[in-house]
């Protein structure tokens, strides 16, 4: 399983900075929480793409992800694997068959579907008959 315990650092590394598609002055300029107006200053996008923590708050996360350009949920869900060490996926590789069926749980980063007996029987007993 790779790392990602630097995972909104890299999600801002890939975008911001020398190099990259998004200058460090731009990011902090374009990075608005658009329902708070909260901003980011210059030296922490600077913090960010160095991969120096910073405080995190839901106005934080929305403002990155205005600057950017990319969905809030996807910055909320780097935060969270760096800051917590959580991670939200399908530890089971449940098929979606014809019913859709999309499984999401949140756990450890260093834990697979092997390590979860109990969720793993919770969600094949709560899938519909076929």
């Amino acid at each position: 399983m790779p790392d990602h315990s630097d995972a909104l650092t890299r999600l801002v590394q890939e975008h911001v900075g020398d190099g990259r598609a998004i200058t460090i002055r731009a990011f902090a300029q374009a990075a608005v929480d658009p329902k708070s107006g909260t901003t980011i200053s210059k030296s922490t996008v600077g913090n960010l793409v160095r991969g120096h923590s910073i405080k995190i708050t839901p106005e934080v996360l929305g403002a990155i992800a205005a600057g950017l350009g990319v969905p809030l949920v996807q910055v909320q869900l780097a935060a969270m694997r760096q800051y917590v060490g959580i991670v939200v996926d399908d530890p089971f590789g449940v098929d979606p068959g014809d019913d859709d069926t999309v499984v999401r749980v949140a756990h450890k980063a260093d834990r697979d579907g092997s390590d979860m007996p109990t969720v793993r029987a919770f969600v094949e007993q709560s899938r519909p008959s076929r």
